[in-house]
């Protein structure tokens, strides 16, 4: 007996629905030699699954046939060359050969799986790369890689790592998503290959950043992605390696390479609660920590004392009291340490923060030698004031602000990927067409203004009430009517002079030409000597188009602003409500309820509490 043989032999998966026939031929086997074979199978009713444990110089499926013909059985064999595969599977690419054939008695033979063992999501993924927009989908052993369709010279060898990480999984499907050095893919690509998948399969499907994890906001892909798709998002923390419950986790380089080992193995992504609130925190959903002995109350989180908890986040473990602090979404936004899985206790009060750090002292202690050898002890400070939503650029000004206060333009991919996403945004959304013509030329015109190529290099005030000349802005206006309406406060700050703030003041009702944009977040910490507060009544949500900034709104061109109030002095506040398209005269009773709203949503914005 050939111990190498043997050994492969030991270390192939199990089949569920075959007995796996490991034929260990020698070179020229002939008639008869296969003759002995079928006397030496077992009987049996079930089907045979045929692996040769060295190459054969005749084809394998002239075998296959032979022995389904003698034994009255199928036989599932694989026509061509399989690579062997983490787990003890054995995977036939598009390129090597047709994959696994299944030979019934006295029927052609008919293909059964490209992969060994058959995972039940092969039929949703096309055996051959497909395009996804300015992405490329490529089959994988366990999965399917998201790459850029650019050329990469490296895409071999980044193939073949991703190949020979993640474990085949007959129910699980590992998603890998970017390439080592390249941008992030667009957001709105792996969007189109989440809603291509079938509903039944998108619970069991786990992405792997292989590329940047974050996006140009600073957002984590799994945030964003679970906010277009208004689903949960599973994302597994690093590189898998290894098979079963003894399977490590590793930390993915920022070169593709495996680094250390990760406790944290999935986090589970939610979509917002609502507009226009920021996505909820993601949740540890699988990891190795010993944490088994203390009770959970709920997934990655479990009681360490009364009013004490140890938290599962990206960077390792996060001890802090109960309730969880404002800085939360910091904590358990960070990435892991390159070097060390840390232990975190919280400091966000010095008084509480001797008795946590005693508490993750003794936790520490009871962890295994190795584990604890690996582990550094922390501490967990808010090193910003805490994050509610995505950060934003400066609002683009009233009618007549300076061209400096106007915000930088938001990285979007030119004309082709501006259509691109409006046609993406339709698909999700088919109730913005509304019978709209050409929506996605019309949607397309937003994505110019939201970028800023479609404001002015400078505003002009009319009080004349004229509407937009401009083809563009017709389109414009166009477009934002197909968005959903905002009616509500909104902010801005910008830089104004006293003498334009003394003209708000003497205006009772001002109309913009152009686009105004806003915040449903208030005026924040923009640059600026001027709030402005409107109260919105057919502004339009653009966050289907841009769900980066859920926050943002605009109103459309040729809006107008019944100005309610005009702080002059070193700081202002500008009151206004928008007034509705059939508004003909000045209400006075909606004036009075316009001021209490805006001012109190101005309290809660200066208190930090934004939405409130």
């Amino acid at each position: 007996m050939d111990p190498r043989a043997l050994a492969f032999t030991a270390g192939l998966a199990p089949d569920a629905e075959c007995t796996v026939v490991v034929a260990d031929l020698p070179d020229g086997s002939d008639d008869a030699t296969l003759d002995r074979l079928v006397r030496a199978i077992p009987a049996g009713a079930d089907d045979l699954r045929l692996v040769f444990g060295r190459p054969l110089r005749r084809d394998a499926m002239t075998v296959a046939r032979r022995l389904a013909e003698r034994l009255g059985r199928t036989v599932i064999a694989a026509a061509g060359a399989p690579l062997p595969t983490p787990g003890g599977g054995l995977w036939v690419g598009p390129d090597s050969g047709p994959g696994w054939m299944r030979c019934a008695p006295g029927a052609p033979e008919v293909p059964d799986s490209r992969a060994f063992p058959k995972p039940s999501w092969e039929p949703a993924v096309p055996p051959r790369p497909w395009s996804l927009g300015r992405s490329v989908g490529e089959p994988l052993p366990a999965g399917v890689w998201l790459r850029p369709a650019t050329e990469d010279p490296d895409r071999s060898a980044h193939w073949t790592r991703l190949a020979g990480g993640p474990t085949v999984s007959t129910e699980l499907m590992t998603v890998a998503v970017g390439a080592p050095g390249a941008p992030a893919l667009p957001v709105a690509d792996v969007a189109r290959f989440w809603e291509d998948l079938p509903p039944w399969l998108r619970p069991a499907v786990r992405f792997l950043c292989y590329g940047p994890a974050r996006l140009s906001g600073g957002r984590h892909l799994g945030d964003v992605l679970a906010q277009v798709v208004g689903e949960p998002v599973r994302f597994l923390s690093g590189m898998p390696q290894g098979t079963g419950g003894g399977g490590e986790m590793l930390l993915t380089g920022a070169d593709g390479t495996p680094g250390r080992p990760l406790w944290a193995h999935e986090f589970v992504h939610l979509p917002p609660a609502g507009f226009p609130g920021p996505p909820p925190s993601p949740i540890a959903s699988a990891h190795r920590w010993p944490l088994g002995e203390l009770p959970e109350i709920r997934p990655g989180t479990h009681r360490l004392a009364d009013d004490v908890v140890v938290e599962v986040v990206r960077s390792g473990l996060w001890v802090r009291p109960t309730p969880a602090p404002a800085h939360a979404p910091q904590m358990r936004d960070a990435d892991p340490d390159p070097a060390h899985e840390r232990v975190l206790c919280d400091a966000g009060s010095e008084e509480n923060l001797p008795r946590l750090r005693r508490l993750a002292q003794d936790l520490v202690r009871s962890f295994p030698p190795g584990l604890r050898g690996a582990v550094r002890l922390g501490t967990g400070r808010p090193t910003a004031p805490a994050v509610r939503a995505p950060s934003r650029a400066p609002r683009a000004p009233l009618p007549g602000t300076p061209p400096e206060a106007r915000p930088p333009a938001t990285p979007y991919p030119g004309p082709m990927g501006r259509t691109s996403l409006a046609t993406e945004a339709l698909r999700r959304n088919p109730a913005l067409t509304d019978g709209a013509p050409d929506p996605a030329a019309a949607l397309a015109a937003v994505l110019r203004r939201l970028e800023g190529e479609g404001a002015p290099e400078a505003a002009v005030t009319s009080t004349d009430g004229r509407p937009p000349g401009p083809a563009e802005d017709v389109l414009l206006g166009r477009g934002l009517r197909m968005l959903p309406v905002l009616s509500g406060p909104t902010g801005l700050r910008t830089t104004l002079d006293e003498p334009m703030r003394r003209w708000y003041a003497e205006q009772p009702v001002v109309t913009d030409p152009y686009a105004c944009e806003a915040s449903t977040l208030g005026p924040a910490e923009a640059p600026g000597n001027t709030v402005f507060l409107i109260l919105s009544v057919n502004g339009r949500r653009t966050d289907p188009l841009d769900p980066l900034r859920p926050d943002r709104v605009l109103f459309l061109p040729g809006s107008r602003f019944r100005v309610l109030e005009a702080a002059t002095g070193a700081t202002g506040v500008v009151m206004m409500r928008e007034m509705a398209p059939e508004e003909s005269s000045i209400d006075r009773v909606l004036d009075r309820t316009a001021v209490r709203d805006l001012s109190r949503a101005w309290q809660d914005w200066r208190a930090g509490r934004p939405g409130a």
